[in-house]
């Protein structure tokens, strides 16, 4: 059997379902912290995806396109903070026009790449030889060079509480 790692990496575009909140063997919700197992088969050319409690789980079905184990998250509290795209895109604007926040910039770009919000497009230099980032805003059709930046771990907390508060959090 190809691993199913390299059975993806073919695929132009893979859409890959989301776990789901119950075994699919049991019904029974899964707990925090549960381990569970995954498998992907395809069903009628698109991918199923099944999730099982580790007490359920004896191996993986025939016909499978890959397995993994994993945890389901446990959510302590509400203080997790998530910014609508809308508020990340407008400070991300605001920060390209203000020298001196290079890294809480890199930062928010890093985050907005993940959400697929802002497209690299390359990694260039200035003239002094610094690295910059070339991305591509999708919601303003625009190209913007962010310098490279990455801040300690002090500083990156820092700009958590930055952005919490920049966006009115």
């Amino acid at each position: 059997m190809i691993p199913a790692f390299i059975v993806l990496c073919d695929q132009p575009k893979v859409d890959i379902p989301r776990p789901s909140r119950a075994c699919s063997v049991s019904q029974r919700d899964f707990h925090p912290n549960e381990p569970f197992f995954s498998v992907l088969l395809g069903e009628n050319g698109l991918f199923v995806r099944k999730d099982i409690t580790a007490e359920h789980w004896t191996e993986p079905p025939d016909e499978f396109f890959g397995w993994w184990k994993s945890t389901v998250k446990h959510v302590a509290d509400n203080t997790t903070q998530q910014f609508s795209s809308e508020t990340l895109q407008s400070l991300f604007e605001r920060l390209t026009a203000l020298p001196g926040e290079a890294d809480t910039l890199y930062v928010l770009t890093l985050l907005l790449l993940r959400r697929k919000l802002l497209r690299y497009e390359k990694e260039v230099a200035d003239e002094q030889g610094n690295k910059l980032l070339e991305v591509y805003a999708l919601h303003t059709d625009m190209t913007y060079q962010v310098p490279v930046a990455m801040p300690g771990q002090e500083r990156l907390e820092a700009i958590q509480q930055q952005l919490a508060v920049l966006t009115n959090v």
